[in-house]
């Protein structure tokens, strides 16, 4: 393909690379959502808060984020067909859904996780004060309800790494452009969008009055 700008931009396309690249993309989505509804339940029963109303149904906000992509790559998966090369594809249509949804649906992630976490996603100690002059005061003031101290600390400094940091913030700004402007991408999608045979719906009911 070296030289053959015409053929190198075509293949893209003509392969379906974008839509295997859409499915593993997917796949890696709905790990991240199901991660991060492990590590909010994590919280809620750590400190016995997990038969709270708002905690449920700040996290049961998560849990439908998580089983909309698995729904979406369900769905692409069990429309696969074959294409022009005799390969298997998934259907495109739920995968585009999918990488339309997911940018919005991070950030929303972290906020959650960060009004979960409070703060002790602000105060949240290191492994050596757990050997310095704070020990005792650590190790008795941020025992949770059902995790001692130093387990508790983990757990509150991953949430950190995932909602606060430089690093989680920098993954929510990630998400928010992972497949290019979200203006550009829902712009993309409506053109792609079987929309005559909705229009058709609306016609022939209107042809009906």
């Amino acid at each position: 393909m070296y030289g053959e700008p015409k053929l190198c931009n075509q293949a893209f396309a003509q392969t379906n690379a974008v839509v295997h690249m859409a499915h593993q993309v997917a796949c890696g989505k709905l790990a991240k959502a199901e991660f991060m509804v492990g590590v909010m339940c994590a919280i809620a029963k750590a400190t016995g808060r997990d038969k709270d109303l708002a905690t449920k149904g700040m996290i049961a906000e998560v849990m439908l984020m998580a089983e909309t992509v698995r729904a979406l790559l369900f769905s692409a998966e069990q429309q696969a067909h074959e294409d022009q090369w005799g390969n298997f594809i998934p259907l495109r249509g739920p995968l585009d859904a999918s990488r339309n949804l997911f940018p919005k649906m991070c950030p929303r992630m972290a906020e959650i996780l960060q009004l979960l976490g409070s703060s002790s996603l602000m105060a949240t100690p290191t492994e050596a004060d757990f050997s310095n002059a704070m020990a005792g005061d650590v190790e008795k003031y941020f025992q949770l309800t059902h995790m001692d101290s130093r387990d508790g600390v983990a757990l509150y400094r991953l949430a950190h790494d995932i909602a606060v940091s430089g690093f989680g913030n920098r993954q929510a700004l990630y998400e928010r452009f992972f497949f290019g402007p979200p203006q550009i991408m829902s712009s993309v999608y409506f053109d792609g969008y079987d929309k005559d045979s909705t229009i058709d719906r609306v016609e022939n009911l209107l042809a009906q009055a």
